[in-house]
């Protein structure tokens, strides 16, 4: 607690220099720590409470020599960042995937970034809701995940060239029989709906389908879907983070 004093002294000392000598600098210092903030604002859904790893520990696991393909399309809103397709496609190669599934297509941007990285002759599945979608089984919260729940165009990113790797599944996957794939898959991959009985239903379902040695993969681990959070933080799949991402795992023994 005194540590703690201590160093909220200093840094109260800082901003007022910074005011003084440097003021167009605090937008740039009170920017970074509001952002930091946010994770620990409601212990529940403080994502820093998950254990973490860094990007570079899941390169360094790569076989001498391994890559990894980035497929990445800027200024496409509800999609993976540029570090979370690089975190993405090392846990595809990880895993050494020919199967993998996905819920939550969206316009198809993780979609391209996991078939890439799953290679030739290899499987992506990935589901979403039908055109015209029936009512779900579990209610929305957000307006944006009502609005793309109701989008009509799905995977209409993915280049072309990939699509024979990728075959598209239309249910709400609270009611998608996931039996005919159970122990088939390499990864699955979790970016469906955010409320907390979407995310659980998906990842049992994930779980079951994954062989042993498998990724479970999340994205929105993060303050701003509590939700998520919560889930992984209570979940029995003892998840890690991937510091600097909204990325959580966790690999089936």
């Amino acid at each position: 607690m005194l540590n703690n004093l201590a160093k909220a002294s200093r840094l109260a000392w800082r901003l007022l220099k910074i005011g003084l000598k440097n003021p167009r600098g605090l937008r740039n210092v009170l920017g970074h720590a509001l952002a930091a903030s946010e994770d620990h604002l409601d212990r529940a859904s403080d994502p820093t409470r998950l254990p973490s790893v860094t990007l570079e520990d899941l390169l360094e696991q790569l076989a001498v020599g391994g890559n990894v393909e980035v497929f990445f399309r800027p200024r496409v809103g509800f999609s993976i960042s540029l570090y979370e397709a690089l975190a993405l496609a090392a846990l595809t190669r990880l895993s050494a995937a020919r199967r993998g599934f996905e819920f939550g297509t969206y316009r198809g941007i993780s979609s391209s970034q996991l078939a890439l990285n799953l290679g030739p002759q290899c499987k992506l599945f990935t589901l979403d809701l039908p055109p015209s979608p029936s009512p779900l089984k579990f209610s929305l919260k957000e307006a944006d995940e009502i609005k793309i729940a109701h989008e009509k165009v799905k995977g209409d990113l993915i280049p072309a060239d990939l699509l024979p790797r990728i075959e598209f599944l239309q249910a709400d996957s609270a009611a998608f029989d996931e039996t005919p794939y159970t122990d088939s898959m390499d990864l699955v991959f979790v970016d469906g709906a955010h409320t907390f009985e979407y995310v659980q239903n998906d990842s049992a379902k994930g779980w079951r389908m994954l062989k042993a040695g498998g990724f479970l993969v999340w994205h929105d681990c993060r303050a701003q879907t509590p939700d998520v959070v919560k889930f992984l933080l209570n979940c029995p799949y003892s998840p890690k983070r991937i510091a600097g991402t909204a990325l959580a795992f966790a690999r089936k023994t």
